[in-house]
């Protein structure tokens, strides 16, 4: 059995909301970067790129999943993955029969068609961007008629998701799972799988969430076995304490902090683990704290964060300890959770060493500061350790 990493949300250039940049060879080559095992491309309501892409995946040996991204008759985004091209050309007949209007690339962008070498090849006229006439139920049907798996797209967010648009998920819909747009997947919810996709419409965003499989081969039968925890496959959730503290971090990012100071722990006396995480970003009023430690929301309000803090939080009781958010808007946010070192559930730091170099990489501009003690002794550490009290509590 294998890990295999994954991010099965991915647009390409055809999508008329995605970059220009998102080209078959960059996408794969960025896929390949960022250690990707395999890619689905799910461009809105069209097909077109999909086999191009699968050619210049071959050529970089990434594996590339055929996928749609189909939006319901009441603009719930669905994904559909399939085995073959086959599968996909017979979805991609249904959603065109139930697609109506042109596009304007002015209002919309374009919607180019491009071959395995990046030269475009024509362009579709269709209004890829409108919703079709299925409702969810007929998209989902339509998906497993043609042999596909179906999935509820970035159900944590307000726009285009079975939650934000409908508020619950209709009793007898026959999903294999549901996505969602924080980094790391959650395990079961409402008695379905998760899995965490980039929906990347940029290169820098592919891989930026993914799932990791445990499955004997980069293919769809095994996404399938390990949603459906078959034969011993099943999705890797979050391991080790190290990503969470990426998690987090990202969250800080996204908040627009430019600053992180991480400080890490241990007491073998008192047999606890330390953490705490802080920024100098936006901060959170008391609704958006309420909010940021549930995973699954139903309301209409935005999710600003990712799936770091409640997990973290679940984390930290689970192996006997205490979690703490403070926050507020203007004046950044603090994360606070200790853990009992010997306690059965306590989860392994991991590779903290790679965690950081992985946001120093991709954000150098970024003023992180890192400190790790093991009894009050320094092991490790980086970045200016002092509070800059001088600084404005907003910048």
């Amino acid at each position: 059995m294998k890990e295999l990493k994954a991010d099965l949300h991915v647009h390409t250039c055809l999508s008329p909301c995605a970059e220009a940049e998102m080209v078959p060879s960059a996408i794969v080559r960025q896929a390949k970067a960022v250690g990707l095992d395999m890619i689905a491309i799910c461009d809105h309501n069209s097909v077109e790129n999909v086999q191009a892409v699968i050619r210049a995946g071959e050529r970089e040996s990434v594996r590339v999943i055929p996928g749609i991204e189909i939006t319901s008759r009441e603009e719930v985004h669905i994904l559909g993955l399939f085995k073959s091209e086959g599968e996909l050309a017979s979805i991609s007949a249904v959603v065109s029969d139930h697609l109506t209007g042109r596009n304007d690339e002015e209002a919309f962008g374009p919607q180019t068609i491009v071959d395995e070498w990046d030269r475009p090849v024509g362009s579709n006229p269709n209004l890829l961007i409108g919703a079709t006439s299925l409702d969810v139920g007929s998209t989902v049907g339509a998906i497993h008629d043609c042999g596909g798996l179906a999935v509820a797209a970035h159900v944590d967010r307000q726009r285009f998701s079975l939650i934000g648009q409908l508020g619950f998920i209709p009793e007898g819909l026959k999903l294999d799972a549901v996505e969602v747009s924080g980094r790391i997947p959650t395990g079961q919810w409402q008695g379905l799988p998760v899995v965490a996709s980039s929906d990347a419409h940029r290169l820098e965003d592919i891989g930026r969430n993914h799932t990791t499989f445990c499955a004997e081969n980069a293919s769809l039968d095994e996404i399938g076995k390990a949603l459906r925890g078959e034969a011993g496959r099943r999705i890797s959730v979050m391991e080790d304490l190290s990503l969470h503290i990426l998690d987090i971090m990202e969250n800080s990012i996204a908040a627009s902090a430019s600053r992180i100071e991480i400080t890490i722990a241990e007491d073998t006396l008192d047999d606890l683990l330390s953490l705490e995480i802080s920024d100098n970003g936006k901060g959170m009023d008391a609704e958006a704290r309420s909010k940021a430690l549930d995973p699954f929301f139903t309301t209409r309000t935005t999710r600003r964060v990712g799936l770091g803090l409640p997990l973290l939080a679940q984390a930290a009781r689970q192996s006997g300890g205490t979690f703490e958010l403070i926050s507020e808007p203007g004046r950044g946010t603090t994360v606070k959770a200790a853990f009992q070192l010997s306690h059965p559930d306590m989860k392994p730091m991991g590779d903290i060493a790679e965690t950081l170099r992985t946001i120093l990489v991709s954000r150098p501009e970024l003023d992180l500061r890192f400190r790790y003690t093991q009894d009050s002794k320094l092991v490790a550490g980086f970045g200016d350790p002092r509070r800059h009290d001088e600084e404005s509590e907003n910048d």
